[in-house]
């Protein structure tokens, strides 16, 4: 009976068996454009890497299946469950005031000198945002009035072929 070959994600993927979530993503995507089938002769061939390849991505990239592939072959455990976590211990703050020592008080405040500018000096923009557009002088054609007078031209028309429609017959 011929053995089966051992399936090792993290070999197949080319990353260590600490590696974070993000270098086995970018592993994956690296893979997944050298080998992908569409891209390639042989599909058959490059179909079976691929597959394998995705399916140490479906095992590397979720958290539960990765701590289980690791816990069922000896790999490094990581995570909550890890004997080797470190107990959580509160550090005291060093004070109660440290969040307000760089902020001025109401006194410096007002012995800060005052900001003069020059007769004709022009303040320089606090920002890159191009100057407002200067609006145009409106005329007849932007007012409602032009419209009401369309309205009633058009409706005088409408009368008027109305009208010679019914002397007319």
């Amino acid at each position: 009976m011929a053995t089966r070959v051992r399936f090792d994600p993290y070999a197949v993927l080319g990353v260590p068996r600490d590696a974070t979530p993000l270098q086995v993503a970018r592993a994956h995507r690296r893979l997944a454009k050298e080998h992908h089938p569409d891209l390639h002769e042989g599909a058959d061939e490059a179909a079976a890497r691929m597959r394998r390849i995705n399916e140490a991505w479906a095992i590397l990239s979720d958290p539960m299946r990765r701590h289980a592939y690791d816990l069922a072959n000896g790999g490094p455990v990581r995570g909550h469950w890890a004997p080797s976590r470190s107990a959580i211990r509160p550090v005291a703050p060093t004070s109660t005031r440290t969040w307000a020592t760089w902020r001025a008080t109401a006194a410096d405040t007002r012995e800060a000198p005052p900001t003069v500018r020059q007769p004709g000096e022009v303040p320089t923009p606090r920002t890159r945002r191009p100057p407002r557009p200067t609006p145009e002088p409106e005329t007849f054609r932007d007012s409602g009035w032009a419209a009401v007078v369309a309205g009633a031209l058009i409706l005088g028309l409408l009368l008027g072929a109305i009208i010679v429609g019914r002397l007319a017959l």
